[in-house]
């Protein structure tokens, strides 16, 4: 599922992301074996620790219904804007970029059946993974962090092409040589 800020889908192209992120993709399907989710006991974050600065890491708190980030990389404090262990997404100060955050926390931690959920914000893109729990429900939730490449970064190579302008003598048309 991608969702938009304002809660509607979107299509997949707008969200392609830096290469590591259909790479964490594939490890989180390859982790599911076969399963509607992977199990939280078999992640690994040392296999991770390439992107690390880009992951933030958030458990689900029943007493406080909503998770709570254990862990946030240097890059991900730093696009988010600071100190985030210990803090609800969820219940953050509307229209945050961590607000935001709190609103693929609750896609990915409560959709039937739940699965990967990718969302973006003005210039930024994060992928939820959830993981469950041995009673099946969505204890953890690994979130990719990163800024958004602009449309012409994301698409494949080209050439731009200089048209001549008014009074350039040229009528903008066909050249015969």
């Amino acid at each position: 599922m991608f969702l938009c800020e304002d809660g509607t889908e979107e299509e997949r192209w707008a969200l392609s992301g830096p290469e590591w992120f259909d790479d964490l993709r594939r490890y989180w399907d390859d982790q599911r074996a076969g399963a509607d989710l992977p199990d939280a006991d078999d992640l690994f974050l040392a296999d991770l620790c390439e992107i690390m600065p880009n992951l933030m890491l958030a458990y689900f708190d029943p007493p406080h219904r909503a998770y709570r980030v254990e862990f946030a990389g240097a890059t991900v404090r730093l696009l988010l804007g600071g100190e985030l262990l210990g803090r609800y997404p969820e219940r953050a100060a509307p229209g945050t970029p961590l607000s935001w955050i709190g609103a693929g926390y609750a896609g990915a931690g409560r959709l039937v059946p739940a699965g990967i959920v990718q969302i973006r914000h003005r210039d930024l893109m994060a992928t939820h993974l959830p993981y469950r729990d041995a009673q099946g429900r969505v204890s953890l939730i690994l979130t990719a962090l990163a800024r958004r490449p602009s449309r012409a970064d994301s698409r494949p190579g080209g050439t731009v092409l200089p048209f001549p302008g008014p009074g350039s003598g040229s009528s903008g048309g066909r050249r015969d040589g």
